[in-house]
């Protein structure tokens, strides 16, 4: 064996093979006398095996439950499109009326607080907020 090459077993051709490492590593794998026996061992004591998640039942695929997400494609293909037409309608806004959009939606600002910045009342935010998000949703219906 080479001065700086660990022996190790590859999962994926399930032959030992000769992996160049640094000295670090090489310093360490001695230290822990993590040699290709207990390797082998902890691999084995621990690996799934294929057939243990198919069963051997007719519908094999029953055990990979685990693996399947609840991801609805055509859910999120709507999501996304709705998210495209509302930042198109957003850009037909004028730009103060975007500006409080995104002021109170976007960086979460109270409504006393963008009367403030804007030197204006809360109640004068409240109904300019009311009528641009009637104004939206009417460019979001068309």
């Amino acid at each position: 064996m080479k001065n700086n090459t660990v022996r190790v077993y590859d999962t994926v051709s399930k032959k030992i093979v000769e992996v160049e490492v640094s000295d670090e590593v090489r310093t360490h794998y001695n230290r822990t006398q993590w040699n290709i026996d207990d390797n082998n061992e902890s691999f084995y004591k621990h690996e799934i095996q294929f057939s243990a998640l198919i069963g051997g039942h007719e519908n094999a695929f029953e055990n990979f439950r685990e693996f399947m997400t609840d991801y609805n494609v055509e859910k999120e293909t709507d999501c996304k499109m709705f998210v495209e037409k509302l930042y198109n309608c957003l850009g037909l806004l004028s730009e103060s009326e975007r500006e409080l959009i995104i002021m109170l939606y976007f960086e979460n600002k109270t409504e006393r607080e963008c009367a403030a910045l804007l030197h204006t009342t809360q109640q004068n935010i409240h109904k300019k907020k009311d009528r641009i998000l009637c104004r939206l949703n009417k460019l979001l219906e068309s």
